[in-house]
């Protein structure tokens, strides 16, 4: 029961953020009592808190393994991070995939689950500044790239393609229109 509540929540989140979370629906979905759900999680609040756990360890995992194949090729790795984007998507059916940006623009957000979302937030920072890093000292980008920067601006095109896939009609148009700009930019960095 704990994992199918979770499952719920997941979606209820990513569909619209902690506002969106709503323990009656799930009930309801699971055709259960809210009782039940009160049983595995005490509030809201500790559920979106495992939801968002979850979530966030898992594709930090998948997309950290990712990565890691691509040791020392680095426009591989761009290729496959943007590949592992569109997959995600699908796998979703929606470019707003994203737990933790779904609600970081909610205003109020328990302390505890935006403190989490930035937490996630600065990990695949890390990851990107670490891959950044190795191309520089592979040799695959220039030297003179400010590292962090550079990570920053990936994810700020990370988030502009799910942002703008949200107003395109299909996800097979968003991919055809908004593919290849990650790439753009690991190429700018030669």
């Amino acid at each position: 029961m704990r994992t199918d509540i979770l499952e719920k929540a997941e979606q209820q989140m990513m569909a619209g953020g902690y506002e969106n979370l709503n323990f009656g629906t799930i009930a309801k979905e699971l055709e259960t009592t809210r009782a039940n759900l009160h049983y595995h999680f005490k509030n809201k609040e500790s559920l979106a808190i495992e939801v968002t756990k979850n979530y966030g360890h898992t594709h930090y995992n998948a997309f950290s393994q990712l990565l890691e194949g691509f040791n020392g090729n680095f426009f591989g790795a761009i290729e496959a991070s943007e590949q592992f984007f569109w997959q995600q998507a699908k796998d979703c059916g929606s470019t707003g995939i994203c737990v933790c940006t779904q609600m970081a623009t909610e205003p109020n957000l328990p302390p505890a689950l935006r403190e989490m979302a930035s937490e996630f937030y600065r990990m695949f920072e890390d990851l990107h500044m670490k891959m950044i890093q190795a191309a520089i000292d592979n040799g695959e980008i220039r030297k003179d790239i400010d590292v962090k920067r550079e990570a920053t601006r990936a994810h700020i095109i990370i988030m502009g393609i799910m942002t703008c896939g949200q107003h395109i009609g299909s996800l097979d148009q968003a991919q055809k229109e908004l593919s290849g700009y990650l790439m753009d930019w690991a190429i700018s960095l030669k």
